[in-house]
């Protein structure tokens, strides 16, 4: 069935409340620089795209995509040319007001479990928060975040070929096999448009990937703040932003294919339908939060 909030209408909308058995997911990503390869929404386009095919294998609802990340350096009072064009972040505040307005309104429309799938690293920490604020104050709906680690997706690729053997996976050809076990057979850097976040938006939308942009800027560690780390001394992000100047962390994903996106989104998408069938079959998770809130 449609598991989208706004393609449904009013008679409809019952019947998909029903169906979800009350569980309602969030995607959310961020508008940020992903090296030059990769588009502004990517963290969006992984999140909502991951979430729309595991859908398919578990309902949920799926909420309209929340879009405004946390991108610290980039606050309104930051002078123009200092961050990435097309960056867009909120004030922390607003941002998690906002979510907890959604949220209400969400569980006024009958749904009372709610799970964020959180595709932007930068989300955490006020995620983090944010779970324990709503513990602070009186709802009848509980949320959770799922993370989606769409850097991993090309990893999870490989350890499902060396479980399972070659042809396990769909879509993948037999030279994106030995490009795939080749190019993790030795550490590499990922985290931020890597291969993993290259693979799934290329699943999404493989118009906004482009490959031949790699290799202008490098996508490897500074190190300038590693002697902090070493010290045990955390500063914001834990210096992200130093070590990965150029908003890109990882080895260039120099060939990298269509098909190879198809497999990256499966393999994300069997993750996250088990997080949503975990999810909706789970008897603690709102007892536990009502009983939390009983002296309030």
């Amino acid at each position: 069935m449609e598991t989208r909030w706004l393609y449904h209408t009013s008679e409809t909308f019952p019947k998909l409340v029903e169906e979800a058995k009350g569980v309602c997911v969030i995607p959310m990503g961020c508008s940020e620089k992903h090296g030059l390869h990769l588009p502004l929404g990517t963290d969006c386009f992984e999140a909502e795209g991951t979430v729309l095919e595991a859908a398919k294998l578990e309902t949920v609802c799926i909420f309209p995509t929340f879009v405004f990340g946390d991108y610290p350096i980039a606050s309104p009072i930051k002078p123009e040319g200092s961050v990435p064009p097309g960056t867009i972040t909120l004030p922390v505040e607003t941002e998690m007001l906002l979510l907890e307005q959604l949220c209400e309104q969400i569980s006024r429309n009958g749904m009372k479990k709610i799970l964020i799938a959180n595709a932007h690293g930068g989300n955490s920490p006020w995620l983090s928060t944010f779970l324990r604020k709503m513990y602070n104050k009186k709802h009848d709906f509980v949320c959770a975040v799922y993370g989606c680690r769409s850097s991993q997706s090309t990893k999870r690729l490989c350890e499902h070929l060396q479980e399972h053997g070659r042809g396990s996976v769909p879509y993948l050809t037999t030279a994106d096999e030995d490009y795939l076990l080749e190019f993790h057979a030795t550490p590499k850097v990922t985290g931020h448009a890597c291969i993993g976040e290259s693979a799934v938006t290329m699943g999404v939308y493989p118009e906004t990937v482009h490959l031949d942009r790699l290799g202008i800027e490098s996508g490897l560690p500074t190190h300038v703040a590693d002697y902090l780390k070493d010290a045990g001394i955390q500063i914001a992000d834990y210096g992200w932003t130093q070590q990965y100047p150029n908003n890109y962390s990882g080895h260039d994903p120099l060939g990298l294919t269509e098909t190879i996106g198809k497999a990256a989104l499966w393999i994300q998408a069997r993750y996250m339908a088990q997080a949503f069938k975990v999810f909706k079959e789970d008897e603690n998770v709102l007892k536990w939060h009502q009983e939390m809130q009983k002296g309030w």
